[in-house]
């Protein structure tokens, strides 16, 4: 039995002598984990164009008028959302068109839409850029007009106009029938 203790010794230097001298003639052991790590892998993201749309006011009401009182009757559409989620950066618009107001009892009346304007108030982006994008121009409706517009790679995201004044100059004519004079603004957004 001793004397297979002492061959197992003497193996064991054996090998740790012939290790030593091959790192020594061939240099360090170098062991590769690269494939231990494993690969590379892609991510995949897709991000879904969405749409260009707009909310805003149902109504939006002046404020009385006398007939035979000259006047301008105001009236403050508070907000206007326009959102680009389409994620082209193509340019797009908000502009309004309107007709005269009528009554709505049968009447000679109406309510020139040349004396109808607006004044775009102003305007701010939940995103946080504002650079590209303007307020439209105030001005009367005897032909459309631009709320807001963008130029191009500007505008995505969701923009609020705020604050738009619009104006009713009434000359105080005394002619009016009495009643309510309505008609409908359209606004689009492209």
């Amino acid at each position: 039995m001793k004397i297979k203790k002492q061959q197992t010794k003497q193996r064991i230097v054996a090998t740790l002598i012939a290790l030593f001298m091959f790192v020594m003639i061939f240099g360090s052991v170098s062991v590769d984990f690269t494939s231990a790590i494993g690969t590379n892998t892609t991510l995949i993201q897709n991000l879904i164009p969405g749409a260009l749309s707009m909310e805003a006011p149902t109504t939006l009401g002046f404020n009385n008028i006398n007939i035979g009182t000259a006047v301008n009757s105001l009236a403050n559409m508070t907000q206007v959302n326009a959102r680009d989620l389409r994620g082209s950066g193509v340019p797009w618009s908000v502009s309004g068109t309107m007709n005269n107001l009528t009554v709505a009892a049968a009447g000679v009346n109406n309510i020139s839409n040349g004396v109808i304007a607006w004044a775009p108030g102003g305007y701010f982006s939940d995103n946080g850029t504002n650079s590209g994008v303007a307020l439209g121009v105030a001005g009367y409706f005897s032909s459309a007009r631009t709320l807001f517009n963008t130029s191009a790679n500007a505008g995505m995201g969701n923009y609020k106009i705020t604050n738009t004044v619009f104006n009713v100059v009434y000359s105080g004519a005394s002619d009016f029938q009495a009643g309510t004079y309505q008609n409908t603004l359209t606004m689009i957004i492209q």
